[in-house]
């Protein structure tokens, strides 16, 4: 964490340092292999860590360990990706786990799942339930909509007819958000 952070001035610097090491240098897995409890308790950080790969929760975990070690109040969260869930029925349900770094007005998310997203909370998780795992609670809550214009695909085009009566156009195409992110995907 010292060697990702040294050098950065500003609090987002320093969480995106850390973030870009989570999300792309600890390979996503994507297997459960445990045989008792499997799927709800991440691995120790430093077995993540030391193997450089990990299912959701054990990348969440060790982005939450790395965020602290530099003085972020990080937690670990539970969201739901698909319908909301009903804030007065509590149920067990979330296939997915995130982080939450605590901010003065609510918090800044995150899913370093994601090895190839620029965006430290992908749009595709927009208006999901959320529950951030905190000693002293927390209720229900539900992850920001990203406005659609940041969801955008940009198509510009510069063309020039020949003499001969062809057309030679070069495009360029510009992703952003969910579109990005599953461009980048692909």
């Amino acid at each position: 964490v010292t060697e990702l952070v040294k050098g950065l001035d500003g609090g987002m610097e320093k969480v995106n340092a850390i973030f870009k090491f989570v999300s792309q240098e600890i390979r996503y897995m994507g297997l459960t292999l445990e045989e008792e409890s499997p799927g709800y308790a991440p691995h120790d950080v430093s077995l993540t860590f030391d193997n450089r790969y990990g299912v959701c929760r054990d990348k969440a975990g060790l982005l939450v360990a790395m965020l602290r070690i530099a003085g972020f109040k990080a937690y670990p969260v539970l969201i739901n990706f698909g319908a909301k869930m009903d804030d007065e029925v509590p149920q067990p349900y979330f296939n997915h786990a995130i982080v939450a770094v605590a901010q003065e007005h609510g918090y800044e998310l995150m899913d370093p799942t994601d090895e190839s997203s620029r965006d430290l909370f992908p749009s595709y998780l927009s208006d999901c339930s959320y529950l951030v795992a905190r000693s002293e609670g927390e209720r229900l809550l539900v992850s920001p909509t990203v406005d659609a214009e940041k969801n955008a695909v940009l198509i510009s085009g510069d063309g020039r007819l020949n003499r001969d009566g062809s057309l030679l156009v070069d495009y360029t195409i510009d992703f952003t958000g969910v579109n990005d992110n599953a461009y980048r995907g692909a």
